[in-house]
């Protein structure tokens, strides 16, 4: 987690910086958050979007080391904030009439940056970044202003774990914060890794409609491409879902029958269902596409289940799971399972590794 740079401690990594900043911006800068990673064009997203208690829009670049192009996107940024209508309802907060507050936050900035930032946008703020650890032996996150005067801080949990470094940036940032949920997920990501040394993880970014950013559990081909229906499990991570503090949604991927609306007919086939969970121990409830339809729209929930000699329809994804491992030819070599593999994480993250293995 830790790098060492000019004397002072630093994140090695931008974009835990980022992450970590953006679920502390209130006390660190007392800015609600607008937006995270905001689509600007093809080439720019802007790091974060916060609003302070006027309506004043704050556009924050970060730079892990020097800051100098992070002057010139708060420049670009700035310019279209000012030209573009925003009807993302994460902005309603925010007075676009009133001047914007432009932030620039790296390890350090050269006498030209600092030169050229107080001439191109002299009320930029421009503050340092670095990692102190104080004679209790804690860590502290650092904002510093240019004549060294601490602007705030705000205690970060180091992690020295092979594991927890080797996972992507905003699941490092959002576990920080969760030291009650971490070990569970650590745990979980140990054991699907473990299973088999084939499944290797894959990082994806969505930035349409609901951003959300993945991890998914899977299998190459020779070409580095995801095989089909090799994908046993992933967390989604939602940074707005819950603003300031996000949302980790863990699913694993088994065989299902799902209603088409557009087609209006039943496709077979392995899909994501989500396990609802608090503590990422104990089940509360499995989502599947026919439920997210049935608790949206009413859609009777049905899973018809036909094989030579068998024409049935359950009326949960539990009962049609239980039915479909013991009955098909392609799973019959594996145990059966009944319901109470479906009440805990580790069960069902069991079931489906093992399904995974003989698709």
């Amino acid at each position: 987690m830790l790098r060492q740079s000019k004397g002072k401690f630093l994140l090695k990594s931008e974009a835990l910086l980022e992450e970590f900043i953006w679920l502390h911006l209130k006390p660190l800068l007392n800015l609600d958050p607008v937006k995270k990673q905001y689509f600007i064009n093809k080439q720019n997203r802007s790091d974060i979007l916060g609003v302070n208690p006027e309506g004043r829009l704050a556009i924050l670049e970060l730079k892990k080391g020097e800051g100098k192009t992070s002057i010139d996107q708060l420049l670009r940024y700035q310019d279209f904030f000012r030209k573009e209508s925003h009807q993302d309802p994460n902005f309603e907060r925010v007075d676009f009439s009133k001047k914007f507050l432009l932030i620039a936050i790296a390890s350090h900035f050269n006498s030209s940056t600092i030169d050229y930032a107080q001439k191109m946008i002299p009320d930029c703020l421009l503050l340092t970044h670095e990692l102190k650890q104080y004679e209790n032996g804690e860590y502290f996150l650092l904002l510093k202003k240019l004549d060294n005067r601490v602007l705030s801080k705000i205690p970060i949990e180091i992690i020295e774990d092979s594991l927890f470094e080797s996972l992507p940036s905003f699941i490092q940032g959002y576990l920080l914060d969760k030291p009650e949920i971490r070990e569970r997920v650590l745990l979980i990501i140990q054991k699907i890794l473990s299973y088999n040394s084939e499944i290797k993880i894959e990082e994806k970014v969505n930035y349409t409609g609901r951003t959300y950013k993945e991890i998914l559990f899977t299998k190459f081909d020779s070409k580095k491409q995801i095989l089909t229906n090799k994908t046993c499990a992933g967390f989604n991570y939602f940074p707005e879902e819950n603003i300031g503090s996000g949302k980790l949604q863990l699913y694993v991927c088994l065989p299902t029958v799902a209603f088409q609306p557009r087609q209006a007919k039943w496709i077979k086939g392995v899909d994501e269902i989500d396990i609802q969970t608090e503590d990422f121990v104990q089940v509360t409830q499995l989502l599947d596409f026919n439920t997210i339809l049935h608790l949206e729209g009413g859609f009777q929930l049905k899973y018809p289940f036909q094989i030579t000699g068998i024409n049935e329809i359950f009326d949960n994804f539990q009962d049609y799971y239980i039915n479909y491992r013991k009955y098909m030819k392609s799973r019959q070599k594996l145990r059966p399972v009944d319901a109470s593999d479906f009440t805990s994480v580790d069960s069902i993250i069991q079931m489906a590794l093992e399904d995974w293995s003989v698709r």
